[in-house]
């Protein structure tokens, strides 16, 4: 519904107008104004499409009001009318961008014709509009995903993000790295909105990286401390994280200044990231995994490695020696927490299952259960020993063919892509758990499985689009996306348009 202002001194006037949209059936929202004053006041405080005013008006007269309006709305489109026809009006009137001068008394044909001509140029502008807005969000987007890539050129991108409004020089900035067991970000996007509305202090920008997974990158003066961006992320940890949500495994970053330490810090969250996200759920703070001396990290890795060798030479004996001393080193490294130690001895619980081919359903989330939910190192220690008896007293089962195995997922992935595939329901075709399947999918092609999904999805709607078959709406359908919206997000996200953007400059 498009806006007019009607201002007249004369109240009889105004009522005939509002008779003539009516009688026309004009899609027009109608406010009135009794001179130029109250007028201005009016565009001021509301929005205004279309401005319809008399000329000879007490206080100010209607190209006065026409000048000022213009430098409220300049997409106002302003209509003159006058008893006075003089030459002298109308030469004023196309000096303040008046698209059409009517006299009085008004003939309603030409009322009719006038009002459809400015009817048509309001929609073309906001037709206008609105796609510069979609391509300006477009754009933004893709100029924060990239500056999510730990190889990204920081400094460059951060300039350019100035042009939409985000303006990261000089400022504190931190990541929140977020993944969910499922699709949470396609599911409860308008919900989560809502919690970082909630819970996030500072300014922020949400990065939706693909429906498990998103960043949150922070951004404020002085007063952003990290103890200050912990307590935010605990806050949006605790909205996502009930009942009935799902896991939701997140990575606090460091704070730094400006661009110099911030690509240093995404490598982290990376790192971190392909460590952890796919055996725990739970918060890591970057900040507090490796916080000590650098030999000392240095040490415990290598002892770490050493246990992973044994592993892999299924030395068990070897292995349980190794541990006590790398458990020993854990207890007198006092910067090492309870959480790392967590994630360290999960990577080498997974190790033990797969050398061993422990693969049933359900082993490896019980155990993951057992030490997520430890209180300290002693009781990560016990529980570890307990997955050294299951390994030593089962019997290696006939190792499963990985090629084989992700042959048969990427045969799933592109015959049912359209349909609700998700980690979960593809481990449960192939008899595997998900941590297990995420793992030797990434190992055997290099990109996780949900990212493979939806690259693979985005390609298809891609072609569909192409050929110009099908409606917009069914191709999101056609390609596993129910949600439109989300559907038209996603893709902007990977093209940086939308899809009847793309479809228009395929055809």
């Amino acid at each position: 519904m498009l806006r007019i202002l009607l201002v007249d001194d004369e109240r009889t006037e105004r009522e005939g107008i509002r008779f003539l949209i009516d009688k026309f059936n004009f899609p027009l929202k109608v406010a009135e104004a009794s001179n130029g004053k109250k007028a201005l006041e009016y565009i001021k405080e509301h929005p205004v499409d279309i401005l319809l005013t008399d000329v000879k008006m007490p206080y100010m007269d209607g190209l006065e009001l026409a000048r000022a309006a213009n430098g409220y709305n300049s997409s106002l489109v302003i209509i003159v009318f006058s008893a006075y026809g003089e030459f002298e009006y109308a030469r004023q009137a196309c000096e303040v961008n008046a698209v059409n001068y009517l006299l009085k008394p008004i003939e309603v044909e030409e009322f009719r014709e006038v009002m459809e001509k400015v009817i048509a140029i309001c929609r073309e502008r906001r037709q206008w509009e609105e796609k510069k807005e979609s391509l300006l969000v477009a754009d933004k987007s893709l100029l924060l995903f990239k500056l999510m890539s730990p190889k990204a050129s920081c400094e460059e991108i951060g300039k350019s993000l100035e042009a939409y409004g985000v303006h990261l020089q000089n400022k504190y900035m931190a990541v929140i790295c977020i993944e969910t067991e499922e699709n949470y970000f396609e599911h409860c996007y308008d919900d989560f909105l809502k919690i970082l509305e909630k819970s996030v202090p500072m300014g922020y920008e949400y990065i939706n990286q693909y429906p498990n997974l998103a960043n949150i990158l922070l951004y404020g003066g002085n007063r952003m401390e990290q103890e200050g961006i912990e307590r935010t992320a605990e806050k949006i940890y605790r909205e996502m994280t009930r009942p009935g949500n799902g896991k939701v495994s997140m990575i606090v970053g460091k704070r730094c200044l400006g661009w110099k330490d911030f690509g240093k810090n995404m490598q982290e969250i990376e790192r971190l990231r392909e460590d952890t996200f796919s055996c725990f759920s739970g918060v890591i703070y970057a900040g507090k995994v490796h916080r000590g001396k650098e030999e000392r990290l240095t040490q415990t890795e290598r002892m770490k490695q050493e246990v992973l060798k044994s592993v892999r030479n299924r030395d068990l004996a070897a292995v349980k020696e190794q541990m006590a001393a790398y458990l020993s080193c854990l207890k007198v490294e006092k910067s090492s927490s309870a959480m790392y130690a967590k994630y360290t001895f999960l990577d080498i619980v997974k190790a033990l299952y797969e050398e061993y081919g422990i693969y049933h359903k359900g082993i490896l989330f019980e155990t993951t259960e057992e030490i997520m939910g430890c209180s300290g190192l002693d009781e990560v220690e016990e529980a570890f020993y307990r997955v050294m008896e299951k390994a030593d007293s089962m019997q290696q089962d006939k190792a499963a063919d990985v090629s084989q195995t992700v042959a048969e997922i990427i045969r799933m992935v592109k015959n049912e892509y359209m349909e609700d595939l998700s980690l979960e329901g593809i481990a449960g075709k192939v008899c595997l758990t998900p941590a297990y399947v995420s793992y030797i999918f990434k190992q055997e092609t290099g990109v996780s499985l949900i990212k493979y999904l939806t690259d693979y999805r985005m390609q298809q709607a891609k072609t569909l689009l192409e050929q110009g078959k099908m409606k917009i709406v069914d191709v999101g359908k056609a390609c596993g996306y129910p949600n439109q919206s989300y559907f038209n997000r996603l893709f902007k996200n990977h093209f940086g348009v939308t899809p009847k953007q793309y479809r228009e400059g395929a055809t």
